[in-house]
């Protein structure tokens, strides 16, 4: 745990959330080139050379760069039906292979996208286009990304290594869902039952008093 009492994975959220910023930016940055392309195009019979490159490119900054605040914040694509049924140590050993697995899977991938990003670099790969675009941008992209979510999971790794030999004093982590549980289900239908019946109530009491009116 940290200081703040913040659980340990958590000292790299400023960093995670300002890639997943970076990834905003070019997002904004692709709509307005591709916006102004269209206004050149149909307006001036100019459009802007090397634009379908350049977005296609900076598509790899905006998949990758927010892939690590996703793991971060629990927003991964899950299947929580097993591993919410797990108690005390159990769900710890569990969240530890599921990030241990996970780490192992990114330090692959961040190796695999260093090696295409430095041959792509070395040979100064360009895209064969109107006006010079360097794909080894692109390829950068896809290797930091790589190397947060490898970051981001070797933390969550470790926490729930904590969490195995401590679990009275970590709180389990794995799977993340805004789904309700069951008693939550329940006290949301019981709620609907009482707007309902108070609806009707109000509704009774109105046309009560509509028919007072006009006896």
């Amino acid at each position: 745990m940290l200081k703040n009492g913040k659980p340990l994975y958590e000292i790299t959220r400023k960093l995670m959330k300002f890639a997943a910023y970076i990834s905003i930016a070019v997002v904004v940055f692709n709509l307005v080139l591709l916006c102004a392309n269209v206004f050149m195009r149909y307006i001036f019979d100019s459009p802007i050379k090397g634009t379908s490159e350049i977005v296609t490119m900076m598509m790899a900054w905006v998949a990758y760069m927010g892939m690590a605040y996703t793991l971060l914040n629990g927003k991964h694509m899950q299947l929580e039906a097993l591993y919410e049924k797990l108690q005390g140590k159990a769900k710890h050993i569990a969240s530890f292979l599921i990030y241990l697995l996970a780490t192992i899977l990114f330090l692959f991938f961040v190796k695999a996208s260093f090696d295409v990003f430095w041959q792509s670099w070395t040979i100064k790969e360009e895209s064969v286009a109107s006006v010079t675009v360097y794909v080894f941008i692109g390829k950068l992209g896809t290797f930091v990304g790589w190397v947060l979510l490898a970051v981001q999971a070797t933390l969550m790794t470790v926490y729930s290594a904590l969490g195995v030999v401590n679990p009275e004093k970590y709180e389990a982590i794995g799977a993340f869902t805004e789904i309700p549980d069951e008693k939550a289900l329940e006290q949301l239908l019981n709620d609907e039952v009482m707007n309902r019946a108070s609806e009707n109530g109000e509704d009774k009491l109105k046309e009560s008093e509509k028919g007072g009116d006009q006896a």
